[in-house]
């Protein structure tokens, strides 16, 4: 019995010394593969937000304040680092600007000042967007944008001026800047306003939404995408 015993047991003993000796031998190496696979996913994360800041700016993430002028609202991915209001000295016409700047001197992504309408009365159109902007120490980069949304909040047209040619930077005097759109049968929203990221201050004044004739370029980042792929046998040189 006790022979028959021992027979029984020996491979179940075997094999848990076996189990205990892999999983102890190759935990390390788990723990190693899991941190791995965490550090990949954060930094996955943490790149994904940041080329969402660089090319989106959604409807309002904050609700109004005090300082906000009036039909307009905050948006941006940590507006809290940035204050905006109304300036009764600094102005280009009239009485009063509107302003963004930085609450200290390391902000984090960036700040907008946003107004959102219905697209209804503006689709088949091409829509102009201009304003007066005035810019003082900006280390990042600002301006003034417009989207189109669809029914499902999708980006059908889109610039923010972000491009180096376009954006504003420094200290600059007033200016009229401008963006132009063409408005689809698919729009359902049009928002736009100013944009500011990193430290400065801007201010944005004489706002004006227009309608443009064809002769008018647009200036939409979308419109500028390939509609195919290209070079992706990557034989075609470079730039």
């Amino acid at each position: 019995m006790g022979t028959a015993l021992i027979a029984l047991l020996g491979p179940i003993v075997g094999g848990i010394a076996v189990a205990l000796t892999t999983y102890w031998t190759t935990r390390p190496r788990a723990r190693a593969e899991a941190r791995k696979f965490e550090a990949e996913a954060e930094r996955t994360r943490a790149e994904t937000t940041k080329i969402l800041a660089e090319i989106d700016v959604r409807r309002p993430s904050v609700a109004p304040q005090d300082t906000t002028p009036k039909g307009w609202n905050v948006s941006g991915s940590v507006p809290e680092d940035y204050e905006v209001g109304l300036d009764f000295e600094v102005f280009s016409v009239g009485r009063a600007s509107a302003f963004i700047r930085s609450r200290h001197e390391n902000p984090s992504g960036y700040a907008s000042l946003v107004q959102t309408i219905k697209a209804d009365e503006y689709r088949g159109t091409r829509l102009q967007l201009t304003a007066m902007v005035k810019a003082r120490d900006v280390v990042g980069w600002a301006g003034i944008w417009m989207r189109v949304d669809d029914p499902r909040d999708d980006a059908v047209a889109f610039d923010n001026m972000r491009d180096p040619e376009r954006r504003i930077a420094g200290s600059v005097g007033w200016r009229r800047y401008s963006i132009v759109l063409d408005i689809p049968a698919t729009a359902a929203h049009i928002n736009f306003g100013a944009v500011m990221e990193r430290t400065g201050q801007i201010w944005l004044d004489d706002v004006q939404v227009n309608v443009v004739d064809d002769s008018m370029p647009v200036t939409d980042i979308v419109a500028t995408f390939p509609r195919h792929p290209v070079n992706l046998d990557f034989e075609s040189g470079t730039y």
